[in-house]
């Protein structure tokens, strides 16, 4: 096949059939309660019929072209009463908000990105304040929460993060992060006072400087094309603590289905002691 065809189809939006996308979380060998919590979903147009001569089965309740995908991934900071609460909490927030916002069920343009950011954004406000209402509502103890949100509109995705779990993408065999760990030891690598090998090795490393509930919230949100060959995933920290970047783009090279890749990455997570509980969020349109 010419490098000119294969570029074409690149270009070319993926049908729902192509698309191969699997979610999977776990305790770890450590922790007691699983805190992380994740979603992917699609967005279709839709009709509800609610009377008709013509048999139901006539009707089709969604299009058969998904409009949009949403990944999210949350952790709940473990040293707070309400983890689990608080990541569950915030994952139906921006679902909720997402559902009643017109623009996933369009297509991307270029003169609308704005407005696409600024809805994305305000999913993440709405859970944010969500989680800070929580004793207002009799619900004791504070709930905080990374969150990091992947929404796909062909061609471009929107991502929207909070915290320290992480979003990337794989194309053409090589890693880049998408977003920047929201720590103390990455704001001294930022200033310059720390170097990498520091900041790995130093407790900062874990301690958050902004997260969902928090009195700190500072959401990251940049957009960026997709191409059909292209791989994302998204992770709570209980992968990133023991399986490297390079180790995470040597399994997604491989080529095998996103059940797959998720499950082999979690092993090596648990091989290695799953010191926290993990997360991993994987999806891609192959071309073939």
């Amino acid at each position: 096949m010419s490098s000119s065809v294969t570029d074409s189809r690149a270009q070319q939006k993926p049908v729902p059939a192509e698309i191969d996308v699997c979610g999977l979380t776990h305790r770890g060998r450590v922790r007691s309660e699983n805190a992380d919590h994740f979603l992917i979903a699609s967005f279709h147009r839709a009709m509800q019929v609610h009377n008709s001569s013509i048999p139901d089965t006539a009707f089709s309740a969604l299009s058969s072209d998904s409009r949009g995908y949403v990944f999210l991934v949350a952790d709940g900071v473990g040293a707070f009463a309400q983890a689990a609460n608080g990541s569950a909490r915030a994952i139906r927030s921006v679902a909720q908000y997402l559902v009643e916002m017109s623009e996933v069920s369009l297509s991307a343009d270029p003169q609308r990105e704005e407005e696409i950011v600024s809805n994305v954004r305000g999913a993440l406000v709405e859970a944010h304040e969500t989680l800070l209402k929580l004793d207002e509502d009799g619900i004791p103890g504070s709930a905080v929460t990374t969150l990091t949100m992947l929404v796909a509109i062909w061609p471009r995705v929107y991502v929207v993060h909070v915290g320290d779990s992480r979003a990337y993408r794989l194309r053409d065999g090589t890693l880049e992060q998408l977003t920047t760990d929201q720590t103390m030891a990455q704001a001294m690598i930022d200033s310059g006072e720390w170097t990498r090998a520091i900041a790995d090795a130093s407790p900062l490393k874990h301690v958050l400087v902004s997260a969902l509930g928090s009195q700190q919230v500072d959401p990251q949100i940049r957009s960026l094309d997709l191409e059909r060959q292209d791989v994302v995933l998204l992770c709570t920290d209980g992968l990133t603590k023991h399986v490297s970047d390079d180790e995470i783009r040597d399994r997604l090279t491989r080529g095998d289905s996103s059940a797959a890749m998720c499950h082999s990455l979690i092993d090596l997570a648990l091989s290695r002691g799953g010191a926290d509980n993990v997360t991993v969020v994987i999806g891609k349109a192959p071309l073939s």
